[in-house]
């Protein structure tokens, strides 16, 4: 039996279907990676949520660590500056006493026992060195201006002669530092008379406008009063410390010999205590001063005239007259000085006079 022919398909036919079948697959490949990365997706991504949030917070406590080192490397720097400010404001006395003390301790602590009240005369002049390490730069510059002073003769006089200069020359150094202090303390006084009428206005100024007493203290310590803004800023410097404000200004006074402020002090603490118009009080006691210290003034000038006069008449008319009197002398035959006589009145003594007018001058100088 002959068989039958199967037909096939057309091309047109058979196309499509290939393309038909790759979509069908294509979309079921599809479907199953989606399924796949779906299966592959679920689990993992709190995973990575927790990765992402740990590396934030360690980034966060990176920058807090890296805020809190710059932090502490710029307070270091603020230190240094501080100190580098501290240490230009040290007096030169300062430096050198710390310098000396080293070499010279058992010198310096046993001769700082004999000096008695050295370190009264200290604080009284606001030297902030201790009595030991001051005996200690006494001792130190005493002994280079006796060198100095040895070898400079050394170089004019006899070996003995100069041994005796070198001495001498130690002792004189070591008793001018011992009475530094005492003479600071002194000038302080004054410079502290000179201003207090100014520094009072101030002060009546400021109460008057409503600041504080306190506040008034720290102005006044901050203006350009000199030494008497030093002693209102260790007034302020005693009241940080727990003072009272009537306790830290009598501790003052106490260092500071000044009647005009001892007087204003008074003022202040008797107004602290039972109340009143302290600018009005400041402000009277400043025009007091005022007038005293033109009083004061008026009779300096009126000495000085009269010195000044007598200084003239030392200084101009008596080698005048004793050169008139030697040239007299001679004419007539009787010597009434001789070259060695003349010289040393000429060289020694009229200097001497003329020296002890200007310190008697400069002593009757008002201490305002």
């Amino acid at each position: 039996m002959p068989k039958k022919k199967v037909k096939k398909p057309g091309s047109v036919k058979r196309f499509f279907s290939a393309v038909g079948g790759g979509v069908i697959k294509t979309g079921a490949a599809a479907q199953r990676v989606g399924e796949a990365v779906k299966v592959t997706k679920g689990p993992k991504a709190p995973e990575k949520t927790d990765e992402v949030a740990r590396r934030l917070r360690e980034l966060k406590r990176l920058e807090t660590l890296r805020g809190e080192e710059l932090a502490a490397e710029r307070k270091l720097m603020d230190d240094k500056k501080w100190e580098a400010r501290v240490e230009l404001k040290r007096s030169l006395s300062e430096r050198l006493s710390e310098i000396f003390y080293s070499p010279l301790k058992r010198p310096a602590q046993r001769l700082a026992k004999s000096f008695k009240g050295l370190d009264g005369d200290l604080y009284k002049a606001n030297i902030r060195i201790a009595p030991a390490h001051y005996v200690a730069f006494m001792i130190g510059v005493s002994l280079i201006v006796s060198v100095f002073a040895f070898v400079l003769m050394l170089l004019f006089l006899p070996i003995l002669f100069a041994l005796v200069g070198g001495v001498f020359a130690f002792l004189l150094a070591l008793i001018f530092s011992r009475t530094q202090p005492k003479r600071k303390a002194k000038a302080r006084v004054v410079g502290v008379n000179r201003v207090i009428p100014y520094a009072m206005r101030h002060m009546a100024t400021q109460l008057s406008s409503g600041i504080g007493l306190p506040e008034t203290i720290t102005s006044v310590s901050r203006a350009d009063y000199d030494a008497l803004s030093e002693e209102f800023d260790r007034v302020i410097r005693d009241m940080h410390t727990g003072m009272s404000t009537e306790e830290a200004l009598t501790t003052m006074i106490q260092r500071v010999d000044s009647e005009p402020l001892r007087r204003a002090v008074r003022q202040i603490q008797r107004t602290l205590r039972t109340g009143g118009d302290l600018a009005g009080i400041l402000h009277t006691l400043a025009d007091e001063t005022a007038f005293e210290m033109r009083m004061k003034l008026r009779d300096y000038t009126q000495s000085l005239n009269m010195l000044t006069m007598i200084y003239m008449f030392a200084s101009a008319v008596i080698p005048a007259m004793l050169l008139v009197m030697i040239a007299v002398g001679g004419r007539m035959g009787g010597m009434m000085f001789t070259s060695t006589s003349a010289a040393v009145l000429f060289l020694i003594i009229i200097p001497f006079m003329l020296l002890y007018f200007v310190v008697m001058i400069k002593r009757f100088e008002p201490r305002l």
